[in-house]
């Protein structure tokens, strides 16, 4: 007939967790409490947000006007409000 060993006691149990954790370097959490750490582990997004996005050329509108003059280029902001007015007026009525 065999015997089984006695189960360890809670407090032991405890302390083992403890001791392991320190080894393993990983979060004592005894209780379960929701800590956020499965959120902290991934992967950082932002490497991938900021390399999804165009960089920035370095010449503007503004420089291309100042380097051609003789160009007449249209304004299109001007335009477009222009556009909206007319139109604003057709449904108006």
């Amino acid at each position: 007939m065999s015997t089984l060993a006695p189960r360890p006691s809670t407090q032991r149990m405890r302390q083992l967790l403890k001791t392991s954790c320190e080894i393993f370097q990983t979060v004592f959490n005894p209780d379960s409490v929701r800590t956020g750490n499965k959120v902290l582990r991934r992967k950082m997004k932002g490497p991938a947000v900021i390399s999804y996005y165009p960089i920035e050329s370095p010449v503007k509108f503004r420089h291309i006007r100042a380097a051609y003059p003789m160009f007449e280029f249209p304004n299109t902001a001007d335009e477009h409000r222009v556009a909206m007015n007319e139109l604003y007026v057709v449904m108006s009525f």
